[in-house]
């Protein structure tokens, strides 16, 4: 696998790189990033959630950023790695006092179910806005909701089942326009997608996020990055 760094244009996108790894390593132990260049634009993924096989019933969640890289001949590169040995690539910048301008890619890839399942890049049908308060108190009610049901002692089964049950049910449903009315042609929105949107920080101090559909796919789409659930 080549060394050659990745080299975002904008210097301060990097800070941004590390705090969605590290969130995505926080939400998950074994958090994994896909990182695909095309072109120009290197895109972030991660799954905060994603089912364990046949059967599970946890929604998949991807959460997705993109960044302008000065590397063009890195196009085409489609690899995925362990969130953590990408942060210690940049503690290690940073502790040796380096001004840090890209990073390289780990030479060890690993294996992430959810990284084969790509989302289709369009077309995407909007459905309307939901209020970025509505998506982080669905994500607030259910992280407390799990806390108090999984006593100390609980086990990872009952944990699981649990996790399952809080973010795979419907929390919101939003219609063809913001005022739309019309329930029989709504979109429902899972709990995991305001799950993944609020741990990765995408959630801005206020306004909407908005929706979008193609397919089995919804999309929520705010200024810090795209949350993709099916």
């Amino acid at each position: 696998m080549s060394d050659d760094l990745l080299i975002p244009v904008d210097p301060t996108a990097l800070q941004d790189w590390k705090t969605l790894v590290s969130r995505a390593a926080h939400a998950d132990d074994d958090a994994a990033v896909r990182m695909a260049v095309a072109n120009d634009v290197l895109v972030l993924t991660v799954a905060p959630l994603h089912p364990h096989g046949l059967g599970d019933r946890m929604p998949l969640v991807l959460g997705m950023r993109m960044l302008r890289i000065t590397t063009p001949a890195m196009d085409g590169l489609d690899v995925v790695v362990d969130a953590r040995a990408l942060l210690d690539r940049f503690a290690r910048l940073e502790a040796d006092g380096e001004s840090v301008r890209g990073i390289s890619i780990p030479p060890a890839e690993v294996r992430a179910s959810w990284a084969g399942i790509s989302p289709p890049r369009g077309p995407w049908e909007p459905l309307g806005t939901v209020s970025v308060g509505s998506l982080r108190g669905v994500a607030e009610d259910g992280i407390g909701e799990v806390a108090r049901g999984t006593p100390e002692r609980a086990g990872s089964h009952a944990v699981d089942s649990l996790r399952k049950q809080v973010w795979s049910r419907t929390a919101l449903e939003v219609g063809y326009t913001p005022e739309s009315s019309d329930t029989e042609h709504s979109q429902p929105i899972p709990a995991g997608a305001a799950f993944g949107a609020y741990v990765l920080g995408f959630l801005p101090g206020d306004g909407a996020a908005h929706v979008l559909r193609s397919g089995v796919w919804t999309r929520l789409s705010m200024p810090g990055g795209h949350v993709l659930v099916r």
